[in-house]
């Protein structure tokens, strides 16, 4: 099922559900686990409560060894999919993250 915001921004697909999470294993965002707070309606698709830069700022953004990579400042969006998030490191440097 898709996940898009109200915007109608495509977030991605829900591969599974976790207690109180929705994991999404396909589509733009890549992998991730998005707590079942940020849902606001199901149908024939899922829309979450907020724009996506609303939704992911301030999160902390990891790898896929777990390693911590910055926190999210802001999204990027192309043709209506999320894209990639804008990431404060460390060192207070910005970097763009692309989602796969």
């Amino acid at each position: 099922m898709t996940v898009v915001d109200p915007e109608g921004i495509e977030v991605g697909y829900v591969s599974g559900e976790e207690t109180n999470v929705l994991v999404l294993g396909e589509g733009s965002g890549g992998r991730m686990r998005l707590g079942r707070r940020y849902v606001s309606g199901v149908a024939d698709r899922i829309t979450l409560s907020g724009p996506v830069a609303q939704i992911f700022t301030g999160l902390n953004v990891v790898d896929s060894d777990g390693e911590f990579v910055g926190i999210v400042r802001d999204t990027n969006e192309a043709d209506d999919v999320l894209d990639s998030f804008i990431v404060e490191d460390e060192q207070g440097e910005m970097m763009n993250v692309l989602l796969e």
